[in-house]
């Protein structure tokens, strides 16, 4: 499960994500819709440990990112919008290739 509280982030004096609360369930599927400057990415980047919030807090199974940012990391997977591309790898090949880099056992992908 991914619970997100009172997420917040602001930039330099201007609020971007304001009080966000959210909880998803295992094995639900979402989406963020919005029209440009509406927070997407950056709660995307708050949620995934890009970038600290400036107050609030995200748990993932019960693990909280700013006291388990590793942990946490790895239970989570994440394709920005600008990932770098190799147009010789399928989809399948680019997502083996970074869970090699990171470490995690195939039979875990």
């Amino acid at each position: 499960m991914i619970e997100i509280k009172n997420l917040c982030k602001n930039y330099d004096g201007v609020t971007v994500v304001d009080d966000l609360n959210l909880k998803i369930n295992n094995g639900e599927v979402l989406g963020f819709l919005g029209p440009n400057g509406a927070g997407k990415s950056t709660t995307m980047k708050m949620v995934t440990g890009f970038i600290e919030p400036s107050s609030g807090e995200v748990n993932v199974k019960n693990l909280t990112m700013k006291d388990n940012p590793m942990e946490v990391k790895k239970l989570i997977g994440y394709l920005p919008e600008g990932a770098p591309q190799y147009g010789e790898m399928i989809v399948k090949d680019f997502l083996s290739f970074i869970a090699k880099i990171r470490g995690i056992e195939k039979n875990k992908m």
